[in-house]
C-alpha cells in the first residue's frame, strides 16, 4: 500500500513538475508577443499568439492572457490604419477636387438621388453626331452612352485599335437609361453602358488615347465611324476621375472599419470590466 501512495506521489510529483515547465516556456512566448506588440510589430506579435496556443494548449493562464493581448494587437492595428488613412485621404483629396474642375456636375434632383460629372468638352446643348459620351456619378461609378443618329437599333459597342486589339460591351436590352427619339426627321438613340456591361471600354480608350480607336455599334445591324480625339479625352477623363473617387471612397470604407472594430473592442472591454465589478 506504500508502494502504491509512493507511485501516485511520484506520478504527481512528475506531472507538476512537467506543467511548470511547460507554463514557464508558455510565459516566455507570451512575453515575446508582449514585446513585438510594444514595437508595433502587430504581425510578428500575433504569429507568437499563434505558436503559444498550438504549443502549450493546457497553459491556460498564459492562454487568457494572449487573448487580452490579441485585443490590444488588433486595436493597434486599427489605429494604425486609421492613421494611414487619414493621411492618405488629407493628401489625396485636394487632387480629386481639382480633377472635378475639368467636368461639369448634373442633377436633376427630381429624378436623380446622385449627380452626374460630365467632362466640360462633352456638355453641349443639343447632339451634332454619332459618338461616345461619358461621365461619373458621385460614388465614383462609371458610364459611356452610345450615341447614333440613324434608323437602326444597337445594343453593344465594340472599340479596336489597328493592332488588332479590341474591347467589347455585353449586349445591353433592358430600357433602363436608354431611349430613342426622333427630331426634324432625324432619329437619334442612346444606349447606356455601366459597371459590368460596360465591360472595361472606357479603361482601353485610356490606355489608348494616343492612338487611333474604331467604334463599332452592333444591333440590328452594324455600323463603323473613327472616335473624335474629343471623345477619346472625354473617356480618358472620366475614367481617371472614376478611379480617383472608388480610391478615395476605398480609404474611407477602410477607415470606417477599422473605427467600427474599435467600437467593438471598446464594448466587448466594458462588458468585461462590469461583469468583474458585479463579482466584486
Amino acid at each position: 500500500m506504500k508502494s502504491y501512495h509512493k507511485s501516485i506521489s511520484i506520478l504527481l510529483f512528475l506531472f507538476l513538475l512537467a506543467c511548470s515547465s511547460e507554463n514557464k516556456d508558455a510565459q516566455k512566448q507570451l512575453e515575446i508577443a508582449r514585446q513585438y506588440y510594444t514595437q508595433k510589430e502587430y504581425t510578428l506579435a500575433k504569429q507568437q499568439l499563434d505558436s503559444l496556443k498550438s504549443k502549450y494548449p493546457k497553459a491556460f493562464p498564459q492562454l487568457s492572457a494572449g487573448l487580452a493581448l490579441l485585443d490590444s494587437i488588433r486595436r493597434g492595428e486599427d489605429e494604425k490604419t486609421i492613421a494611414t488613412c487619414d493621411s492618405l485621404i488629407i493628401s489625396f483629396q485636394p487632387t480629386v477636387d481639382q480633377e472635378k474642375k475639368l467636368f461639369s456636375f448634373q442633377q436633376n434632383k427630381q429624378y436623380q438621388e446622385t449627380g452626374n460629372y460630365i467632362p466640360k468638352e462633352s456638355v453641349a446643348a443639343y447632339i451634332t453626331g454619332t459618338t461616345l459620351r461619358s461621365g461619373v456619378n458621385e460614388n465614383g461609378r462609371l458610364f459611356i452612352e452610345s450615341v447614333f443618329i440613324g434608323g437602326q437599333k444597337h445594343n453593344k459597342l465594340k472599340i479596336s485599335a489597328k493592332d488588332g486589339s479590341y474591347v467589347e460591351t455585353m449586349p445591353v436590352n433592358d430600357d433602363g437609361l436608354n431611349y430613342r427619339f426622333t427630331n426634324m426627321g432625324k432619329t437619334y438613340e442612346i444606349i447606356h453602358f455601366t459597371g459590368a456591361s460596360e465591360n472595361g471600354i472606357a479603361k482601353f480608350i485610356f490606355a489608348n488615347f494616343d492612338k487611333p480607336l474604331t467604334a463599332t455599334i452592333e444591333g440590328q445591324g452594324k455600323y463603323t465611324y473613327t472616335l473624335s480625339q474629343q471623345a477619346k479625352s472625354a473617356i480618358a477623363k472620366s475614367y481617371q476621375l472614376s478611379v480617383m473617387i472608388l480610391q478615395l471612397d476605398s480609404l474611407k470604407t477602410e477607415k470606417e472599419k477599422a473605427e467600427y472594430r474599435i467600437y467593438y473592442l471598446d464594448n466587448k472591454k466594458n462588458s468585461a470590466d462590469r461583469t468583474k465589478q458585479e463579482k466584486l
